[in-house]
Formats: C-alpha cells, structure tokens, sequence
C-alpha cells in the first residue's frame, strides 16, 4: 500500500494544493493513468470529491487502485445499461445503489461517476420524505391498508419475496424489498407490530432484528389514484395535439392500449418512459450533490463530447419513437440536456486532469510522465531497464500479482527488493494496478505492472451486485413444473395422469392429496408429504405413454425387464472402471509455490463447486493410477478455469499438456487465453490448427519431440499420426460428444497410462450423473460466477426497427454484437442490408468457408473491439468468450435445436454486465408445433444454470435418444428417464456389493388433520414447493432447520402443520430402523417390519415395558410386500400426540438395539 506517498513530499506538489485552498478551476496535464490516480488520491484527501470518468470500466480500475494502493474508499455511482426510452423498466439493484450513495451525500469523500450516469435525474429528499411508508414497533397497522399502500408505491404482490420490488402478505408475516441491501419482514400480533427484521431474499431466512424501517418508492413517481387520472388527460392532451399522417391510427392505438395498461396494471412495465409526465421535480446528480464536492474531469474534451453523444443519441430515440408510432410522445424529456449539463458544471469548482488542453480553466500545472514501453517477458531487457532506473538514482516500484516469481528473479540477478519504500536503490513490490506502469520524471520514479512486465492485458475489474434469488433450477423442475394433466412416474404404481393437489377430508380428519389417474380410469389419492415417490415421466418426446394398471403387475414386469437390460451396459461400465483402477499413471508432484501464485493471479473468485472441482482434479493428478475426470458445467461457468490449473500442474511436474478441441475458433480462443495465464511463467504454449501454416506446424511437431512445447492446443489435428510427444503427462478433450467415431476411437488409445480431463458444455441431469457417480470420476458445476445476471431473451418475428434498437442499444454502452445468421451463401447481401439498418456500426461477417488466417485475423479484431458487430454462422457456439458482447441476435431461431439455441445464448452474458437474446424467425412464417416449444422453452428457461432445465425440456420435446445406446432406448422410454437412471443407480450397487441396499423411506399413513394452509404459505404453488422439500428430507436436522425456517417465514406454526412435521419426524425414524409402512385401520397401527420372530424377541427384550404394553408382534401373511412381520400397535385411547411420542421412542429403541447388535 502507497498511502505514504499522499503526505510524503516525494510527490507533494505545493502548487496544487496552493490552488486547493483557493477553490479555483484549473487543469493538471501531461499525465499518465498512474499519475492520474496519485493527483485524485491527493485531492480526495483535500477536498471532497467527483471524479467522472468516460466509461464503468475506467470508473472501476480507479476504484480498486485507490483502495489496494492507498487504502481510499471510493463508491461508484452506477448507471441504468438501458435508456429510459427503450420502454424497459430499470435495474433495480442499481436504483437501490443509486438511492444509498445519495443518501450518504454527506458522509461521502470521493465519488467516482461514470459520464453515462450523469443525464439521469432523480427525485429530491422530499420526495422520498413524503411518498416512504415508516413502520416501528408497537405501530398498528391494517395489513389490507398496508398492502394498497404497498401496491401505490409500485410493489407487486408476489408469494416469496426474492428481488427488489416485491411484498407478501401471509397471516401474520409481511414481507417487502425495498431499494435497500436486505428485504424487511414485519410480524404482527392482531394489528401490532410486534417484531421487525431484516432477511436474506437467498436463503429467506432472518439475519438482524431491527427496530423501524422505512419503505421507499420503487419508482421515481407515484401513481396512486389522483395521479393516473392526471397523467392519462395529459396523455390524451398531448396525442390530441398531434398533426395527422399515416401512423395516426396507429398512435391512436397505442394511446388506447397504455390507458388500458394504466387502469389495469398501474405501474406497467417501461412505464419510466413517462416520468417527465408523472414527476416534473427531478434534479440532476450534481444538483444533488453537496455545494463542496468539487468536479474533477477525467480528460473533460471526452467528457463532453460523450455526454453530448449520449444526449443526442436519446433525442434520436425521442424522435423515432413518435416518427414511427413506437411510443406516445412526450411533453418534456425525462433526462439532463447537453446545455444543462454545461451550466450545472459551470456553477462548480472543477478540476481537469488533461492531456490535451481544450477546456478553459484559470491556470494549468504540467507534469512530466511517460508510458513505460512492454518488455514481453523479456527477462534481460527488464532487468536491465530496472538497475539503469535505480542508477539514475529513480525509485522502481513494481505492482504485480506475482510477487514471489518478481521476487526470485530480482535476487537471482542480484537486484536488492525491500519493504522501506524511502530506500532509492531497491525495488519496492505491491500488489498489481489496473491501471497500468508510468515513468513520473517530476519525482524520479518508476511504476511497473504486469502489463510492462508480460505484456498481460489490463484486467477488468467486476463490480460487486447483488444477485438474483432463484430456486434451484431442477428443483423447480421436478416440483413445481408438475402440472395437471401431465405424465409422472409413481414408484410403487408406475406411469400416471397428473389430476392436480385437493384437500379431502377421510374419516373427519383433513389433508392435501395428489391423485393419479392410471388405466380404465383408476385413480390413486396419495398424501401430498408422500410427493417423493412421484416424478415426471420424460422420455417418449411427443409420443403419450403407456398408462399402467394400478394393483396390477404390468409395471413391475417394465421394472424388471428394464433392469436386466441395464445390467448389461452397467457391467461394461465397471469392467473399464475396473481396468482403469488396476492401470499404472503418473503421480504429480503437489503445488508449487509457481502454482499457487498463478491461482492467486485468477481475477475472479471461484464458485464452491468450481473450487471443489478443481481440489478433485488435482487429487486425481496426484495418485499414481490413471485420471479419466469428466467436468461438467453449464455455458460459462468456469470449465476452463480448472483445465488451466490442471496443465500448470501438469508442466510444474516436467511433463508435456495437450488440450484438444472440436473447431478451430475454440483452439484460437483456449490459445490465447492459457498463453495469457501463463506469460508471467517459462511456459512454452502453441497452436496447432488451420490457422497455423504448414510450415509452422511442421515447427510445432519438432518441439513437441524435443520437448521445447511444454502445452499444445489444437483441433482433430492431434490426432494424426505425425503427432509424438517427448513427455505427455495430460491430455484435456473439450466438448468429446463432438468428435467424430474415428477420433473417438483415436482417442481412446491416448487414454492408457495419461491422465484425462474431460469437459462438457451439455449439462447432464443430476438424476444421471448420481446413477453413474460411483463408477466414473465426474465433478459438476451447478454454482454460476459472482455478478452473473441471467440473459434477457426475447422471441418473436424479425422486425428491423427491433434489430436496430437492439444493436444501438448495445453499442452506446460501448459493448459488441453477435448476429447469427447461418447461411453462408447471401451472408454478404444480408451484410450490406445490415448495415442500412445500423449505417455507424463497424460490421465483420465470419464463417467456415473463409481461409484460415483471414478468419484468425477478424476473430482477433473483433475480440479486440475493432468491429461492433460480427455477422457470423453457428462457428461461434462452443467456447468462444467475448465479455464486452453482450447482445445476441439470432435470424431464422427456429431452424436451430433447443440445446444449440442454449449454447448460442451462453456466448453473451460472460461478465456482471446485463445480456440481451433475440430470437427472431420470419415474419408470418407459420411455425412447427416443436420449433414452438423449443422456442417457448429458450425464453421460459432464462435463468442462471437453466442448461439443467434445457436438458430435461429437449429429451421431452425430443425423447431420451440415445443417451446411453440405442440398446437402452426402449427400456428408458417404457419406464421414463428419472426411473431409468434410479434403476442403473441400484443395479450398479448391486453388482459392486457396496453394502446393503439402501432402505427406501417409510410411508407414514395415520389419521390425523395434516396439510399445509394455503393461505399460510401464500399460495398453492408455494405449497407444493414445501411439501416436496419436506418429501426430500433425510434427517432430523434438516427438518428442524425446516420446521424453524417455517416459524421465521410463516409466524406461528398452525396445528396441521405441527401434526406434518410430527409425520415426517416419524419417518425417518422408521427408516432407520428398516420399518417399510405405518398405516392406520379402524382397529390400529399396523407397522411393517423384516424383524422374524427370534430377532424381535431380543430386540423387545430391551425396550421399556411401557412402550411394549401397547404393542403386539404378529407374523405377516406370506403374500405381504411391506414386511416379514407386523406390529399391531393399540392406540384406541391414545392422542395424536402419546401415539407420536410412543412411535418416536419405540424406532429410537430399534434402531440403537439392532445398530449395538449389528456392531459385534
């Protein structure tokens, strides 16, 4: 940390802070970024400070170096990524960031804000003040009153409350997310506040207890019943006054459409469109910034010019929105005007940081400072750059994320390193600059980063958000997704009709029932607590299934068949498993200090399950039998982040790393981004593909021999015969499904003695990946990165005022497009026409057919920002990761399968910014009733980790296919996939004799009022969701963290609830102790049990006579499924609550006796 350096006369400039006190404008120039941050550093500590920078990116490098480097904390002032023209509502996690920083105005020192954030305009104090609800304990409240109050402010009613926004009202419990860091809940006795606390919108669960809270407005205007009559007469006022053309009808229209959205929906969605109607009272940011802030201009010429960019850029959109009848027309603009901005600024102390001097200031201070050119790694050059430095009597900083490799060689050279910054004849070392090195010739010193060192490229730096609360994705799926009418398989019962959840009261006694509907209209009422025993049939796609006979034996006779056909591919399994334990490998050596200082150098921070990943992979390395790990991961959750620690691994262990790759652009892009990881280390990495000439692979091959390549990536072209390695330790295979038989099989014989990492983009359902975890080594990554927001994806027909709005929309915020169009033949006509429809984009068109170099070339460019948009064909699916796109545009969608549709989305949405998918087909082109579902499932299945979801989706639109061999087909289809794979996971279990076979849960039938209220949880579909986590639960732990979540979310626990949970505690104690069933008859509780009579003499032997007295042991009859024996327990004059206490007590006594037998 450089905080000496801030009140150090070293670089104490008497001239700057002179003008400080007077409070005047003038301009510093001749600066390199560092300077920049050391002069920000310097005034923030003098004065308060606004600091606007040209882009988020530059706002967010300067953040994180006044903090690593000077201990200064500084708040970003976010903006919307979208104009409140586009009539899309805004981001509220940034809203809510907005309103915190202006609420701490005053205890702010330094705000950094990018340009674009500055037109925006916000309501004032009062505003706030006036439209906030304010609730304490001990208030009294009318939860109905609460609720349209609620609804005034623009909160929408939901069941749970996970985003900002929302409120619930459940008996007791009010729940709502306003603009803040956590969501609020309130509990009421009667109309009293009785307790106030804030919880997590993740986990739903308390985190503080708080004593008021105040409600804030979700919009920056109020829309309660005054104002919708006001604002609808202004709308028709201004619509009235329009001339007549051709769009007349049109905005005649739309005006009776948004009346109609304001009278039933209220605050509708892009309703921010109109916010100069609906709130004339807004300021500007720096009109609601304190007098004493004072401005500082990161190069001002490029503020102002973006600024006005951005201004005209919304006039454009203003004007086309009402040219072409996209939108009403507006009164006044929502947003801060060019000469606005110039006359707020100029009402201020302002200080320019300027290179080029075109702004008027009252004086100028110029600075002598440099770029220090790139050395490329070039050790001698550095280092003899560094000792001329020291010699000169300059002081040499080096800022980098490889300390001790700096470190070692600095010492091998004999270069002193020390900690005392003061010492002139040492190098210094700190931790790495975003910003980059400078050579300051006004104080003689020398900055140099890893971007001068190794010529890495200037990290971006993420900003921290909050993320979107989702239920697990196939959580969702095998719960809630569930719907009247459709197929699930029943375990005991087989394949059924879905005919929705009732409550039905049996014997006087009330409880939630699913019925199934089975062959000849059968019907089974299962209790809804028993939901575990049911899943979705998948697996004959648009064929309906057999329904089977309930009581009947067809279904077992499918079960049966199934399995012995699973036996055949499970044994193939094992016998490989086997051959691969029994084989001879490589151990590597474990990690370098080189290892973890290259992990330490990962800009991100690791997801738990790509952490856990990366600990399995190297542990595999590290024993001496073969590594064959599969990696499986959705589209951009960090596959290849663990290959790269693998190949170090490998090559810290002196041998050779091959990674091999199904295209050409995906060998480029691993290319360059394992040679940009591992630059700042002697690690030789090439290509070998089509955009290598003959002449440089023909190179390559030679140093592989030698053994001067240490890592290869490359296409099918590894696979030739001509390939021979000095020493391959490992080989990584990306994306296998993809290759061909003969590589396959090519393949198969690079397996023996080397290690394996493979990995997948195709999610594989969790269901399967449990069935085969015992016999293959997989690691799934089910966690995406921090800041991931889920892409936003719209379909419907080709409309170019839409394709226009979306690519104008992406590159005023400075990213890029990808516009897939998949025909090779007219993708240079298309071209053309596209660039009629955005005239100022800079469009590359790619494809497959191009010649190599000259597609390496346009790949290259492109992810270096020299074009805006890449027109290009379906090359780009697999692994390609351009951060800055972020927009998709897909022609003819419904041409494409789901699964390639899902891959396409994954190539935007690969940093914290917000991702935009079009899906467009032709316009009036009728559409196939699977192209629809496929279509309909790419925007249902929008969220984090839905590849899950999108597997499961395409084997019902598609079928199960050939998963596991065409052999298995029949069987998967007969008894659907989730069974088929419960069945694979036995079978192998069984053939391993890895024990006894698990004991399927208890089924608990006693009579008594059990269910979950509706109005309890907040609605039907929210039961079910808890009645499945209650089917799921294992322990006794897990229901108590359950049953006191419920208290938390829910308040006070109603009986029949109480009596549920008493229910499941009861099964899994039964469970344990191998009872089958528990089902009440008119007479008494009949427990199953596979005790014969001589084992239950002993175990009665030990259990309290008060328990036994109620019970009687009885054989059971030879056709009896559940069990060999019976208990009949006499509960005639018992409560619910004895017979629960009796029951626990007497499972507990089983299951310790036969456990301490069982132990000798």
């Amino acid at each position: 940390m450089l905080k000496w350096l801030l009140t150090n006369k070293f670089l104490n400039n008497e001239k700057l802070f002179a003008f400080l006190k007077k409070n005047r404008s003038f301009t510093l120039s001749g600066l390199t970024s560092f300077l920049r941050l050391v002069l920000l550093a310097q005034i923030s500590t003098e004065k308060r400070t606004v600091f606007i920078t040209n882009s988020e990116q530059s706002a967010l490098k300067y953040k994180h170096d006044l903090e690593k480097l000077f201990g200064i904390e500084a708040e970003i002032f976010p903006y919307q990524d979208i104009s409140i023209y586009d009539g899309v509502s805004a981001n509220l996690y940034r809203y809510s960031k907005q309103l915190e920083i202006l609420e701490k105005n005053d205890s702010t020192q330094i705000l950094i804000v990018p340009v674009k954030a500055l037109p925006e305009k916000f309501p004032d104090k009062e505003f706030y003040e006036k439209n906030s609800i304010k609730i304490k304990l001990d208030d009294e409240i009318d939860t109905q009153k609460i609720a349209q109050n609620l609804t005034d402010l623009g909160y929408k009613r939901v069941t749970m409350v996970c985003d900002i926004g929302e409120f619930s009202v459940r008996g007791d419990i009010i729940d709502v997310f306003s603009p803040e860091k956590y969501a609020t809940r309130i509990e009421l006795w009667g109309d009293t506040v009785t307790d106030i606390r804030n919880f997590d919108n993740k986990t739903q669960r308390s985190v503080r207890k708080i004593k008021e809270t105040k409600i804030l407005p979700i919009y920056k205007f109020i829309l309660d019943k005054d104002n919708k009559e006001t604002f609808k007469n202004e709308l028709i006022s201004t619509t009235a006054g329009l001339e007549t053309n051709e769009n007349t009808g049109i905005i005649r229209e739309l005006l009776q459409e948004t009346l109609e959205k304001i009278d039933n929906e209220g605050y509708f969605e892009g309703i921010e469109y109109f916010q100069s109607y609906l709130n004339k009272k807004t300021k500007n940011l720096i009109e609601l910034l304190s007098k004493d802030f004072v401005l500082v201009f990161d190069e001002s010429s490029e503020i102002y010019s973006k600024f006005e960019q951005i201004d005209l850029n919304y006039e454009k959109q203003i004007e086309e929105n009402t040219q072409k009848a996209l939108n009403l027309p507006l009164k006044s603009k929502a947003h801060l005007e060019t000469q606005e901005f110039q006359n707020v600024c100029a009402k201020r102390e302002k200080i320019f940081l300027d290179n080029f001097l075109d702004t008027v200031s009252d004086y100028t201070i110029e600075f002598e400072s440099a770029l220090i050119p790139s050395f490329s790694s070039k050790m001698e050059e550095i280092l003899t750059y560094i000792e001329e430095k020291i010699r000169h009597g300059y002081k040499v900083v080096i800022s980098t994320d490889y300390k001790n490799r700096v470190e070692e060689v600095l010492c091998d050279f004999e270069i002193p390193v020390s900690d005392d910054f003061c010492e002139r004849s040492s190098v210094f070392l700190t931790e790495n600059l975003a910003l980059g090195g400078s050579l300051i010739e006004d104080y003689k010193l020398a900055v140099l980063t890893d971007k001068e060192l190794f010529n890495k490229k200037s990290k971006d730096i993420t900003a921290k958000k909050q993320t979107y609360h989702k239920e697990s994705a196939e959580y969702i799926e095998s719960v809630n997704d569930i719907k009247e009418g459709e197929y699930v398989v029943h375990q005991v019962h087989g394949v059924g009709l879905y005919k929705g959840l009732s409550k039905q009261e049996i014997d006087g006694q009330l409880k939630d029932y699913l019925t199934i509907e089975y062959a000849q209209g059968d019907k089974l009422h299962m209790p809804a607590e028993q939901v575990n025993l049911l899943v979705r049939y998948r697996g004959s796609g648009s064929v309906h299934p057999k329904l089977s006979r309930m009581g009947g034996n067809d279904w077992n006779i499918t079960k049966t068949r199934a399995k012995k056909a699973i036996e055949e591919i499970a044994k193939d399994l094992l016998r490989l498993y086997a051959k691969r334990e029994m084989a001879q490998g490589i151990a590597f050596e474990a990690d370098t200090v080189w290892q973890c200082e290259m992990e330490e150098a990962f800009e991100y921070t690791e997801t738990p399950d790509q952490m856990r990943a990366i600990q399995e992979t190297k542990a595999d390395m590290e024993l001496e039998k073969p590594m064959d790990r599969l990696i499986c991961a959705d589209v951009g959750f960090g596959k290849t982040e663990i290959a790269i620690r693998a190949i170090f691994k490998a090559v810290m262990s002196g041998k050779q790393a091959a990674v091999i790759v199904p295209t050409t652009i995906l060998a480029m892009q691993h290319w360059q981004t394992i040679s940009e990881r591992f630059k700042p280390f002697p690690v030789k990495v090439e290509l070998l593909s089509r955009f290598r000439s003959a002449k440089e692979q023909k190179e390559t091959i030679k140093k592989l021999i030698k053994g001067e390549v240490d890592v290869v990536i490359g296409t099918h072209r590894l696979l030739q015969d001509d390939i021979v390695f000095k020493d391959l330790g490992l080989l990584v295979i990306d994306e296998e499904h993809r290759f061909g038989v003969k590589h396959k099989e090519k393949l198969k014989m690079l397996r023996k003695n080397i290690d394996i990492l493979s990995m997948s983009a195709t999610p594989i359902p969790r269901t399967l990946y449990m069935s085969l975890s015992g016999i293959k080594n997989m690691s799934v990554i089910n966690t995406p990165p921090m800041n991931r927001l889920p892409v936003k994806t719209h379909v419907g027909a080709y409309n170019e005022t839409y394709v226009k709005n979306a690519i104008n929309h992406e590159l005023d915020r400075d990213g890029q497009v990808f516009f897939l169009y998949n025909r090779v033949e007219t993708i240079y006509e298309f071209a053309a026409e596209l660039q009629k429809i955005v005239p100022n984009a800079r469009i590359a068109v790619a494809h497959g057919q191009m010649d190599p170099k000259t597609l390496e070339g346009i790949m290259l460019e492109y992810a270096q920002h020299k074009y805006d948009i890449l027109l290009c064909t379906t090359i780009i699916e697999s692994g390609l990761d351009i951060p800055n796109a972020n927009t998709m545009i897909i022609y003819d969608s419904d041409r494409f399968g789901l699964a390639q549709l899902y891959q396409l989305r994954g190539r935007v949405g690969r940093s914290e910014r917000q991702a935009y998918c079009y899906c467009f087909y032709k316009d009036r082109k009728k559409l196939t009733p699977e192209a629809l579902q496929r279509l309909e499932a790419i925007k249902e299945f929008s969220t984090l980790g839905g590849g899950y979801q999108i597997a499961l989706r395409d084997i019902e639109i598609r079928g199960v296919g050939n998963i596991l061999g065409t052999k298995q087909h029949g069987h998967m289809t007969n008894v659907g996939f989730d069974t088929y794979c419960q069945l694979l996971e036995e079978t192998i279990n069984e053939i391993q004799e890895t024990g006894e076979k698990p004991q399927p849960p208890a089924i608990v039938d006693i009579n008594i009022t059990a269910y979950i209220p509706d109005e309890w949880v907040g609605s039907k579909e929210q039961k079910m969701i808890e009645y499945k986590r209650l089917a799921d639960v294992k322990t006794l732990e897990e229901l108590d963290l359950i049953h006191q979540e419920w208290k938390d979310r829910f308040s006070k626990i109603p009986e029949p609830v109480e009596n549920l949970i008493k229910i499941i505690h009861l099964r899994l104690l039964a469970t344990q102790a191998k009872i089958s069933l528990i089902r009440e008859t008119s007479d008494n509780i009949r427990i199953y049990m596979p005790y014969n009579k001589a084992e239950w003499s002993i175990i009665a032997s030990r259990i309290d006579r008060n328990i036994t007295k109620y019970i009687k042991y009885t054989i059971a009859p030879k056709s009896c499924q559940e069990g060999n024996s019976i208990l009949l327990f006499n509960n005639s004059v018992l409560s619910f609550k004895e017979v629960f206490n009796i029951l626990s007590d007497l499972f507990y006594y089983i299951n310790k006796i036969t456990y301490e037998f069982n132990s000798k």
